[in-house]
């Protein structure tokens, strides 16, 4: 019986230790956008707006 749980505590651990490594990846990952995906105003309003005219 202790067995099972040290190996459920361990991969609990496991578990816990990835997700905070993919969050640290994503806020990485978001930090370093490319200056190709901010939109201008003219580009935002023709999207959101349906602004053909512009």
């Amino acid at each position: 019986m202790f067995q099972g749980l040290l190996i459920f505590a361990i991969a609990g651990v496991v578990l816990i230790g990835a997700f905070f490594v993919l969050i640290g990846r994503r806020h990485q990952y978001e930090e370093s956008g490319s200056p190709e995906d901010v939109l201008t105003d003219e580009e935002f309003r023709r999207i959101e707006f349906g602004d053909e005219d512009i």
